[in-house]
């Protein structure tokens, strides 16, 4: 029976996504902003980025592009023990 309730589980969908970096602005300068402003984030180009899965973090990943389209390799998972300590 537990069998069964897993294989169920296996075709959930469950959202990723993957956060590039992050920043603060001021409402002045988020006003400010128009069609082709630049936001400065906190990482550098090249650094991995932190990838979530359902808003927990699973690990981090590399930006690729793959047909055209923007992909992330993932590089390393986190476990639960690690996950705690990026919370």
């Amino acid at each position: 029976m537990a069998h069964n309730s897993v294989n169920m589980l296996l075709d959930v969908n469950m959202p990723i996504s993957v956060q590039l970096g992050q920043t603060n602005m001021t409402i002045r300068e988020l006003l400010a902003l128009k069609k082709g402003s630049l936001v400065r984030l906190d990482r550098m180009a090249g650094e991995p980025v932190d990838v979530f899965i359902g808003g927990k973090i699973l690990g981090k990943g590399e930006i690729t592009v793959v047909d055209d389209r923007l992909s992330v390799r993932v590089g390393q998972l986190y476990g639960e023990k690690e996950r705690f300590k990026h919370l």
